[in-house]
């Protein structure tokens, strides 16, 4: 009888920050933690993940085929909102509705100013483009779609150098059709593009939030996604096999997959894994009032 090959054995957390990336290993047979800290390397933060790992192998004395799985916190998404490390991106919404990240919530410091002080929109004026067709509340299409606009959008969004679009149209949390059309059009026209339909990021009642919440993550698809590129390339020549999970905002894990899709559920993922963890301690420990402090280097 052949004998079995041994269970993984160790268990690995990492947290890139802006300045230092972090390991803690879980030996899963005696519950024994050891952490590690390597510098980020900021043009490419999975050259230090995997610095770090075999750094954290070395000297606690893991092979990385005993890793059972990565869970990853990272806030490379956060860093490059904060830093402005954005591509060029565009926004294309129901005609009239162009400048709802402006108006915003109508939040003003000084309601009787006659303008709003400045406010940050990750998208220019050029780039926030209307487009015929309209979608009432209820769901029923009042004015259909305009495949040709939208086609010749595809060609001047090339043209123009954009690299991703966020798509929030008038009421598609409750009827996607026209969005679902513009993606495939897209798709079709200019496939080179990273897109993001409100519907699939944010089905939600509210413009500005849906709005903003798909433009975060249409511009933050490909740096997510070369990052996790990268990731996957690194960690298959090392030998590296186990599953990785990446922390959401909200402290659960996704996958790769579905992180390059909807990377704006990274944008608190750093410090979402600090808050759960002292949450958890602090239930264990029996204090229900406690301050958790996480310090970071750049955000």
């Amino acid at each position: 009888m052949q004998p079995t090959a041994s269970a993984p054995t160790v268990r690995i957390a990492v947290d890139i920050g802006g300045t230092f990336t972090d390991i803690e290993v879980l030996r899963e047979a005696t519950g024994q933690t050891f952490a590690f800290k390597t510098p980020t390397t900021p043009d490419d933060p999975s050259e230090g993940l995997i610095t770090g790992l075999r750094l954290a192998a070395e000297r606690t004395g893991f092979q990385l085929s005993d890793i059972s799985a990565l869970l990853h916190g990272t806030t490379i998404a956060t860093n490059a909102v904060l830093q402005r490390r954005l591509p060029k991106g565009a926004l294309i919404t129901t005609a009239g509705f162009e400048d709802v990240l402006e108006i915003g919530r109508h939040f003003r410091r000084q309601v009787y100013a006659s303008k709003a002080e400045p406010r940050v929109v990750l998208i220019p004026r050029a780039w926030r483009l209307g487009i015929k067709g309209r979608t009432l509340a209820t769901g029923t299409i009042e004015t259909p779609l305009d495949e040709t606009e939208v086609r010749h959008l595809a060609e001047k969004l090339k043209a123009g150098g954009i690299q991703c679009v966020a798509v929030c149209l008038l009421h598609a949390y409750a009827n996607a059709e026209h969005e679902k059309r513009i993606g495939e059009l897209l798709a079709k026209h200019a496939p080179e593009l990273d897109v993001s339909l409100s519907h699939e990021v944010s089905p939600e009642i509210r413009e500005f939030e849906r709005s903003s919440t798909t433009v975060l993550n249409a511009l933050l698809m490909p740096v997510v996604r070369r990052y996790l590129e990268r990731l996957r390339t690194r960690l298959k020549a090392a030998g590296f096999e186990a599953p990785v999970y990446l922390v959401q905002s909200n402290g659960g894990v996704m996958s790769p997959e579905t992180a390059a899709l909807l990377p704006a559920r990274l944008l608190l993922s750093g410090p979402s894994g600090g808050a759960l963890a002292a949450e958890t301690i602090a239930a264990r420990l029996a204090m229900p009032n406690v301050v958790a402090v996480d310090m970071g280097g750049t955000s």
